[in-house]
């Protein structure tokens, strides 16, 4: 008796010593989610260690669910995209990627996979918001220290924090990345419940973030964004007479008052551009709209061409990983990446995997919004993918660690939303306290 008392507290230690660790790793790899650099020519973020090691730890204590069918996708990407680099593409560019190039895409290929696999668990634990909460704190953090640096003339660490001395990136090693990943992490502070004065102070330190990165893309993916929530707000919410009533009022005000802010743009552009030089960059989105896509260092329309040129190169297989800027270069003298996800995936994957693969999302989202059981994590995660979508339109996010991560979580939470559709309502009554569970870590 006294052994078997003994080994059950050994096993409560151990369990006790597990848990603790996966949480630590958890929030450091959460806080670490706004970092990228290059490190000998490799794009890394230290999120990708303590994602690992949480990996490990839930094979290591046999928790982990793989899920048969991304893992089955998975696969046939990567027979796709290794046997299209090593055979077909040589045999019509005459071209042959190098083992490395190979070796380092395929190795993001199963980084972002294991993301999916970590998410897709975190469901399970009820660690989903623990993890968007820290990512989301660290986010506006580092978004307010560039508010500080900006305002007070602060060059500390600058060629760190700043692209070109001028446009705030935070530690990421892109500041049109570094303002989606803001927009992304200001929604747990819009969708949670907390006092009004925080949510206004994370809504300002995200605007002048997204500001001083002198960003386009985060320009057009926040005004994307609000727009989603307004029209969700307009079309979904039920209101109230007096409510309706005064928000006609404020939408009459507003109308008075646009011919007074069209006339005074000149003065708030050159006021802004005085204090935020990167403004400069995004006030061509409201002077030239058409230029703001091909001049000032974007280039967008040369990229998108390129790459629409490569998909139709290889439309059915793609042209692989590893192999994307080489053969851009060699045949249309452009190295740069395709600045768009929808079109890198489809030059890489082939047209049919990536119209799946996109589809599947769409679904994931359109279940997220009808799912039966009402749960605001589900909502969080579904608005950072549509962020992060928008945000494809410009920039090419299909390595966002972030993107894997989160779709992992909905996915596995859209499965148990599905149990509790199928549930009866005895089983229903157990099943919906996994999911209030979740809120006490919103404090």
């Amino acid at each position: 008796m006294v052994f078997v008392k003994l080994h059950s507290l050994e096993a409560n230690s151990y369990n006790h010593r597990n848990n603790l660790l996966f949480k630590a790793a958890l929030i450091i790899m959460a806080i670490l989610l706004h970092q990228s650099q290059v490190i000998l020519g490799i794009n890394i973020s230290f999120s990708d260690i303590f994602c690992f090691v949480l990996f490990l730890l839930l094979l290591i204590n046999k928790e982990a669910r793989i899920p048969v069918a991304p893992t089955i996708f998975f696969l046939v990407v990567s027979i796709t995209v290794l046997s299209s680099a090593v055979f077909f593409i040589p045999a019509i560019v005459m071209y042959n990627p190098s083992a490395m190039s190979l070796a380092n895409d395929y190795m993001k290929l199963v980084a972002i996979f294991i993301y999916f696999i970590v998410g897709y668990n975190l469901t399970e634990k009820r660690y989903v918001l623990k993890t968007i909460k820290w990512y989301s704190r660290s986010g506006i953090m580092i978004g307010g220290l560039g508010t500080i640096f900006t305002l007070f003339h602060i060059h500390y660490l600058s060629s760190l924090l700043f692209f070109d001395n001028t446009r705030y990136r935070g530690l990421m090693i892109d500041p049109n990345y570094f303002s989606v990943l803001q927009i992304s992490a200001f929604v747990y502070f819009s969708r949670v419940e907390m006092k009004m004065r925080y949510k206004l102070a994370a809504f300002f330190v995200l605007l002048f973030s997204v500001l001083i990165s002198g960003s386009k893309t985060g320009i057009m993916t926040l005004i994307g964004y609000f727009t989603f929530r307004l029209c969700e707000y307009i079309l979904l919410k039920r209101k109230g007479m007096l409510v309706i009533i005064g928000q006609l009022l404020v939408l009459g005000c507003l109308l008075i008052l646009i011919p007074v802010v069209v006339a005074s743009l000149d003065y708030i552009f050159q006021y802004l551009s005085n204090v935020v030089p990167s403004f400069s960059r995004i006030q061509l989105l409201f002077t030239d709209f058409s230029g703001a896509f091909s001049e000032n260092g974007s280039g967008r329309t040369v990229t998108w061409e390129v790459a629409l040129h490569l998909i139709q190169l290889s439309p059915l297989i793609g042209i692989g990983i590893g192999t994307y800027s080489s053969i851009a270069n060699e045949l249309f003298y452009e190295n740069h990446i395709s600045h768009n996800t929808f079109l890198q995936l489809s030059s890489e994957w082939g047209l049919p995997l990536a119209f799946l693969f996109f589809m599947y999302i769409l679904i994931i989202l359109w279940k997220a919004t009808t799912a039966r059981v009402n749960n605001s994590t589900n909502t969080i995660l579904r608005d950072i993918i549509i962020i992060l979508l928008l945000g494809s339109l410009a920039i090419s996010l299909n390595n966002a660690r972030i993107l894997w991560l989160v779709l992992g979580a909905l996915v596995s939470s859209l499965k148990q939303n599905d149990s509790v559709k199928n549930a009866g309502e005895k089983d229903v009554q157990e099943i919906l306290p996994l999911y209030q569970k979740e809120k006490e870590y919103h404090a």
